[in-house]
């Protein structure tokens, strides 16, 4: 199959590419061990823990409910984390799991305002659409193109007069964003 000098260098390539990967699947860990992490008082232990739980377990509920628990932490990050995980799984939510994500919509951060938008995105929140709305007129460019994403994923045409100042908005982005939310909105109204 290979000649002598192609064997040569293929053994200690594969030896190498094993080697290497050996600490990886080491390192993976069971559900039961991630949702003890997320009792760490160590934040990015926490927000690994849940990065680690969307990617390994995204349809568990016991992982799901552990997830939801931390939209109770004390600390932001690890609430935007469990927020964004939810809506990265699509986890199935109610009003109380919404009532504990939209707080970042307030939030003096602007980074957690536009997480708690992204994990909107995946969530059953059309519920949240009047919180969402106040955004549309922040000074910060960022936060009203995440609004007009959010909109575009979870609303219906009856958004577009909402949307449609922001065609005027002095930054082109923003113009950008509200146009393809508008486009969206009608599209899903024509079907």
């Amino acid at each position: 199959m290979f000649s002598r000098p192609s064997r040569a260098i293929a053994a200690p390539l594969l030896f190498a590419a094993v080697f290497l990967s050996l600490p990886a699947l080491a390192s993976k860990k069971t559900e039961e061990e991630l949702i003890a992490l997320l009792n760490s008082p160590d934040e990015s232990k926490v927000t690994g823990a849940l990065q680690d739980l969307e990617k390994g377990y995204p349809e568990s509920k016991t992982a799901q409910a552990a997830v939801v628990s931390k939209l109770k932490d004390p600390r932001e990050k690890v609430v935007r984390k469990a927020a964004r995980v939810l809506g990265a799984i699509h986890a199935p939510v109610d009003k109380k799991i919404l009532a504990d994500i939209t707080p970042l919509l307030k939030s003096p951060n602007k980074d957690a305002v536009i997480d708690g938008l992204k994990a909107l995105r995946g969530l059953d929140s059309k519920s949240t659409i009047p919180e969402i709305l106040p955004l549309l007129a922040n000074k910060d460019e960022n936060i009203k193109r995440d609004s007009c994403r959010t909109l575009a994923e979870i609303g219906d045409a009856s958004l577009v007069p909402k949307i449609q100042p922001l065609l005027d908005d002095p930054n082109k982005k923003v113009q950008e964003d509200a146009r393809d939310a508008i486009s969206r909105l009608k599209a899903r109204a024509a079907k």
